[in-house]
């Protein structure tokens, strides 16, 4: 059996030496590791190795002066250098070619990587080389003699080319890496964004999304609307609080399609109270028209959800609904916890609309009634008196004009309507 091949390691690093050691030595190698270029030589004039493995870039000795020093020794010579280097510009290259370096690998390597390059070098020891003329060489306005062999030559396209293919290997896999990366990025962002949608008025969030915040604005008139279920606290005492919970979820489930197809924004809910506003966060003319419609919708969801949930055990209402139209301040506002609300005496007006309306009833102000008249049949109700202010004109909003209504009950609009509401959306001036 062959005695096995000895190789000398110069590697400063602990952990890299160790590594590359173990590996050289489950190949069959004997190995000699210096800490130091100075270290690696003496082992080398010891033992005598048939390839010395050297970093470049180390304490006392380093690479270069190590390959020169052994190239100068006559009786050393002949042992060809691998270098690892991670200074992998031309001009390093070149000075450890021509210092008389066989090959040289790039790091970060791979141990398998170095194991290959050695075993290509030990097999070629034995052809034929002879050097030619000092080659010359322009670099950097410096013109090197390089006094190199043949295989040194190709030892160095060699490990370029394998260079090369290892770096465009891992850009790839890095690219693939990257491209993966970004397509979960942008699916957390699409998530983030439909969260915002979710959260705040369309306008709202993209603000929020691209600057971070979203100043309060002032509106001249936005209609308010509140509902508040009859009798609440009287049916939650005698019901499972889970049950209780499904069912005003339903309830407000239902209550946000009809938002939405309305064209109304839903600001919040508020225990068993419904709060949502037209004219925010974009400044409409129908908005009183919309709110209205919403209104009577919501009156129709809740009569019809009683006669679907009767003997079900599901949570049953009345509801009271009010509004009020005028002007207020909305936005976003503290650093925490964001939430888009509106600020001002419209919405307290709103809230005792509300409060002062009747069960089944839509209670509206004398301010939404002036919008609202022409399209709307409504009841007066006179001045009544509110907590925390004066008596306050009221009325009940009914159902839509016949002439503006697609069904007897006057709840779904016609074409007449829509087209009345197109010329009010264009309108520059609010009704006398």
């Amino acid at each position: 059996m062959d005695a096995p091949l000895t190789i000398v390691i110069a590697e400063d690093s602990r952990l890299q030496g160790r590594i590359l050691k173990t590996a050289l030595e489950a190949a069959g190698y004997l190995v000699h590791w210096g800490a130091n270029g100075t270290e690696a030589l003496a082992l080398t004039r010891l033992h005598r190795p048939a390839l010395v493995v050297s970093d470049v870039e180390m304490p006392e000795m380093d690479g270069h002066e190590l390959c020169r020093t052994l190239k100068a020794d006559p009786d050393l010579r002949h042992i060809p250098v691998l270098m690892l280097t991670a200074l992998a510009a031309t001009s390093d290259i070149l000075m450890g070619l021509r210092e008389g370096a066989a090959a040289y690998v790039t790091k970060p390597y791979d141990p398998p990587h170095v194991l290959e390059r050695i075993d290509h070098l030990l097999r070629h020891l034995s052809a034929p080389d002879t050097p030619g003329e000092p080659l010359p060489l322009e670099y950097a306005g410096e013109t090197m003699q390089l006094n190199v062999s043949r295989r040194q030559l190709l030892n160095l396209l060699l490990s370029t080319y394998e260079n090369i293919l290892r770096q465009n290997t891992k850009l790839e896999e890095m690219h693939s890496k990257l491209q993966v990366a970004s397509q979960q990025l942008g699916e957390s962002l699409q998530k983030t964004q439909e969260l915002l949608y979710r959260v705040f008025p369309r306008e709202i969030a993209d603000e929020l999304s691209s600057g971070g915040q979203s100043q309060p604005r002032h509106f001249d008139a936005v209609t308010v609307l509140f509902t508040d279920f009859v009798g609440f606290t009287r049916v939650a005492e005698t019901m499972e609080p889970k049950q209780l919970i499904n069912g005003l979820e339903e309830y407000f489930r239902r209550f946000d399609a009809l938002t939405a197809r309305c064209q109304m924004e839903k600001l919040k809910t508020i225990g068993d109270a419904y709060v949502a506003a037209g004219g925010v966060p974009t400044a409409n003319a129908t908005h009183p028209l919309d709110a209205a419609l919403l209104a009577m919708a919501i009156r129709e969801c809740v009569a019809e959800a009683a006669r679907e949930w009767g003997g079900t055990g599901m949570p049953t209402f009345a509801i009271r609904i009010g509004l009020h139209t005028g002007p207020l301040v909305a936005g976003v506002i503290g650093e925490q916890r964001f939430t888009y609300d509106l600020w001002g005496d419209t919405v307290n007006t709103a809230s005792r609309m509300e409060s002062g309306g009747e069960a089944g009833r839509i209670n509206i102000s004398a301010a939404t009634h002036r919008w609202v008249e022409p399209f709307f049949e409504c009841t007066p109700r006179g001045s009544i008196a509110v907590k925390n202010r004066t008596a306050v004109e009221m009325y009940f909003l009914e159902r839509l004009r016949p002439e503006f209504s697609a069904d007897p009950a006057g709840l779904t609009p016609n074409a007449r309507f829509h087209e009345a509401r197109e010329q009010f959306r264009n309108a520059a001036a609010s009704p006398a």
